[in-house]
Formats: structure tokens, C-alpha cells, sequence
């Protein structure tokens, strides 16, 4: 007489090794998914609020004199400040008829501080 319990009994543990490796993998692997998922959503968003800046700095330019613009590029009357947890900056430096305006939308999540930025050129073109 041959005894095999012993073997069955290693074959299960190994058996539910592989399994539990498989899980931790997919869990893993869902896990970045969603978090990859989530910066790529937050990052749309970042730079549909730059564009979003760019465009009412813009308006504020054709709707103003030169003079008024250079001196108020940075906060342009109507835009209002994007949702948490997001925050954008304006700047507007040069001189003369040309200036570069610059929007930087920054957000910070798990991983960290992130930003989107857009810059453009404006000038007077009145």
C-alpha cells in the first residue's frame, strides 16, 4: 500500500499560492489602471482650464485699449477661478506690443504635484 496524502496535501498549497499570485497581480494591475486613469482625466481638465484662461485673456484684449490690457492681463474680468482641487496662474510679462501670456493650471494628488501649462502670444493689433 502506497500513501498520497501527503502529496495532495502540497498540491493544494501550491494550487492556492498561484491563485493568490494571479489576485494580487490583477489587483495590482487594476489599481494603476485606475490611478493612470485619474491623472489622465485631471490632466484634460488642467488644460481645459489653461485653454479656458488663454481665451478670456484673449477676449479681455479685443475689448480693452493696449494701456488697460498690459496693466490687468493677469486677472481679466470674468474668469473665474477653476474647481478644487486645480489652481491657475496667469502672467503676462513683456513690453511694448507683444505679449506672452502664460497659463499654468497645477493640481496635486497622490502621486504628487502636476501642472499643465499653455502659453501664447499677444499683440496689439488695434
Amino acid at each position: 500500500m502506497k500513501k498520497n496524502d501527503g502529496q495532495s496535501l502540497i498540491e493544494m498549497i501550491v494550487a492556492i499560492a498561484v491563485v493568490l499570485i494571479v489576485v494580487v497581480a490583477l489587483v495590482a494591475i487594476t489599481t494603476v489602471s485606475i490611478r493612470n486613469a485619474n491623472f489622465s482625466r485631471n490632466q484634460a481638465l488642467a488644460t481645459k482650464y489653461a485653454q479656458e484662461g488663454i481665451e478670456k485673456v484673449r477676449a479681455y484684449r479685443d475689448q480693452t485699449d493696449w494701456a488697460t490690457f498690459t496693466g490687468n492681463c493677469q486677472a481679466p474680468p470674468g474668469l473665474t477661478a477653476p474647481p478644487s482641487p486645480f489652481t491657475r496662474t496667469i502672467t503676462c510679462p513683456g513690453n511694448g506690443d507683444t505679449r506672452e501670456v502664460k497659463v499654468v493650471v497645477s493640481w496635486t494628488d497622490a502621486q504628487g504635484p502636476h501642472k499643465s501649462e499653455l502659453t501664447t502670444y499677444l499683440t496689439k493689433w488695434k
